[in-house]
């Protein structure tokens, strides 16, 4: 995959599991154990085409409700400009 992290340059990259969320519209899936490289210096994250194709894959099914997600989560919702004034 990757050997530099492109991001800082910085060359220690560590296989990780971690949350990855995937938004398709409106749609949002959180997967967890999600599995890439991170970057030990500035946390940048990268995954395999394969991961994100089945991420995407797994997604789509959810939304066309050819498959149930294993759970829900309530998410909080901010708008930026409601919490920081200018």
């Amino acid at each position: 995959m990757f050997e530099v992290c492109a991001f800082c340059g910085h060359k220690h990259l560590t296989p990780k599991n971690v949350s990855y969320r995937h938004q398709q519209g409106e749609e949002l899936l959180i997967i967890d154990d999600a599995p890439c490289l991170q970057c030990n210096f500035c946390g940048e994250q990268y995954f395999d085409a394969a991961v994100l194709k089945a991420i995407e894959a797994e997604h789509a099914a959810i939304i066309s409700q050819q498959k149930t997600p294993t759970g829900f989560k309530p998410v909080a919702m901010e708008s930026f400009t409601a919490i920081y004034r200018y």
